[in-house]
């Protein structure tokens, strides 16, 4: 039985999004950087210190962009060709309630007619639904999911 998505699209779709992170971040680091750089934000002698803020930005979003690349390593290190029957890191998971892919936490992306929800094994739903097999059962916060297919 042909199982969809496939995984290779859902792993293309995840790399996608990852890719557009990493761009978005990288583009606001460097408009960032140029604002302080900028001549006309220098610090005043008020209390307001615009620069001291653009320094605890541009730190916390270096911070996230680090972040957002390990998270890229992680997903690159995926063994597409690996046979899952469990849920584990690298399984797409169908539920009667929705897809999972265990890889990284990412936002729903979109595959075909299909919306998968990116996983992280730090996020509390993996806990209850870690080494769950085809027809096992798991609840979350109340809510009740079937494992339908594991791939």
């Amino acid at each position: 039985m042909k199982k969809i998505p496939l995984k290779k699209d859902v792993f293309a779709a995840c790399i996608k999004r990852q890719k557009e992170l990493i761009d978005n971040f990288t583009a606001e680091i460097e408009e960032t950087e140029a604002e302080m750089n900028d001549r006309d934000n220098m610090p005043s002698q008020t209390d307001h210190n615009p620069a001291a803020e653009h320094l605890t930005m541009y730190n916390e979003l270096k911070k996230e962009l680090e972040f957002l690349k390990y998270e890229m390593r992680v997903l690159e290190d995926i063994d597409l060709d690996k046979e899952y029957t469990e849920v584990e890191p690298g399984a797409v998971v169908v539920t009667d309630q929705r897809i999972f892919f265990v890889c990284v936490s990412i936002e729903e992306v979109e595959v075909g007619d299909f919306k998968v929800f990116g996983l992280s094994t730090e996020a509390p739903i993996y806990a209850q639904m870690r080494g769950k097999k085809q027809g096992e059962a798991f609840e979350m916060r109340g809510i009740n999911y079937k494992v339908l297919d594991v791939y």
